[in-house]
């Protein structure tokens, strides 16, 4: 699995070293999911939104693709774009993100957005609790059936565009609220089931270009100390990951998310953003921007290792 990933990443790197070759070239990327990756929240939500292209922005009311808060929205792929521009990469940003919905739903209703030549990368984010255990509420076969559709319908228009499986992270209330599906147990247990069903899909298909380890990250970032285990009994000097539902990202959880998009799609170190990151400083975590940056780093080199 290093070796794929490693050679996707340097090869996403070629592409966007050989943009300047032809005037004005964009390396085009699409974001496919929901609330994880649009983020649910004020200021994540619409941070940066100029420099992404909402695809839901449009969509009238009635039709399966429309939102009802209106957009056009950002989140994760806002700060992607801001960490491309300060790095001087040339990307032009999308989102097709539809809140609730898992990559099922995206493929009866979004798949002409989905599978269309002009993306060079697609990243790919499934329903929260689909890729956990059966037994604790997941949709194991499901996911993986949706995502080979996705895979096999954008390779079928771009056979060159670079697909990437976004892990996401650990739900607090799913964990340590009463008589929910990881009640008792320790925030890792949902972790581990979440790495377990993304990494079946990616060792599965063989024709993803890599395994974006964010799920992973939230929790050497609890491990190490810099963020905390459970919201709902804070510790002073920790970091918050989740956001005030213990449910979706908080700004440093949608930081450190991005950070590892960033790194995972672009090859590029992301501890290079530095420690006055910009998008950091809007969101107003700029004091904790060089640690997230690096613990994105030592979880993708610990990932690629395995």
């Amino acid at each position: 699995m290093r070796v794929r990933e490693t050679f996707a990443a340097l090869l996403v790197l070629a592409i966007v070293a050989l943009a300047p070759v032809a005037a004005g070239a964009k390396t085009t990327i699409l974001f496919v999911g929901n609330s994880f990756t649009h983020g649910e929240y004020l200021p994540v939500r619409e941070y940066n939104r100029a420099h992404v292209t909402d695809e839901n922005a449009r969509v009238p009311l009635g039709e399966a693709r429309h939102e009802p808060v209106a957009g056009p929205w950002s989140g994760i792929p806002g700060i992607f774009a801001r960490f491309a521009a300060e790095m001087g990469l040339s990307y032009d940003v999308h989102s097709e993100t539809i809140s609730g919905q898992t990559l099922d739903f995206q493929i009866d209703v979004a798949l002409p957005v989905i599978a269309q030549a002009k993306w060079d990368i697609v990243v790919l984010q499934e329903y929260s609790t689909f890729p956990v255990a059966d037994a604790h509420g997941g949709h194991r076969t499901d996911f993986q059936r949706a995502a080979d559709k996705l895979e096999e319908s954008i390779h079928a228009k771009n056979p060159a565009a670079n697909i990437f499986l976004y892990e996401t992270f650990p739900r607090a209330d799913l964990t340590y609220l009463p008589q929910r599906s990881f009640s008792d147990e320790p925030i890792d247990t949902m972790a581990d089931e979440l790495r377990a069903g993304y990494r079946m899909v990616f060792q599965h298909n063989g024709h993803f270009a890599g395994l974006a380890p964010v799920g992973d990250a939230w929790m050497r970032a609890i491990h190490s100390g810099v963020a905390e285990a459970n919201p709902y009994v804070p510790e002073f000097g920790k970091l918050d990951l989740w956001n005030v539902d213990a449910y979706h990202p908080s700004n440093a959880g949608a930081y450190l998310t991005a950070c590892v998009l960033f790194e995972r799609i672009t090859g590029v170190d992301a501890r290079r953003l530095g420690p006055s990151e910009r998008a950091a400083s809007d969101l107003g975590i700029a004091a904790s921007a060089a640690a997230l940056q690096r613990i994105a780093h030592e979880q993708i080199v610990d990932s690629d290792a395995r």
